[in-house]
């Protein structure tokens, strides 16, 4: 398990305490879950640029250029 999926799963058990304690209307329950939502938003963000990584040049050359003729994809 990577560092922000452990970030994740304490900032999860944290959210729940916290709601458990405060109320689930609370302010701070609802804290607890919007920092929640920061930390998965950071991990899909992670995700996001190591998939970029491993595109070729001409994948990211294609997404900036569609119609250039090497990107042209042809149906059998």
């Amino acid at each position: 398990m990577s560092n922000i999926e452990k970030e994740i799963e304490k900032a999860r058990v944290d959210a729940r305490e916290v709601c458990d304690i405060q109320g689930s209307t609370s302010g701070q329950c609802a804290a607890a879950w919007d920092a929640l939502e920061e930390l998965q938003a950071e991990a899909s963000h992670q995700r996001e640029e190591k998939k970029d990584e491993h595109r070729t040049s001409l994948e990211q050359y294609c997404d900036d250029n569609p119609d250039a003729a090497e990107c042209r994809i042809y149906d059998d």
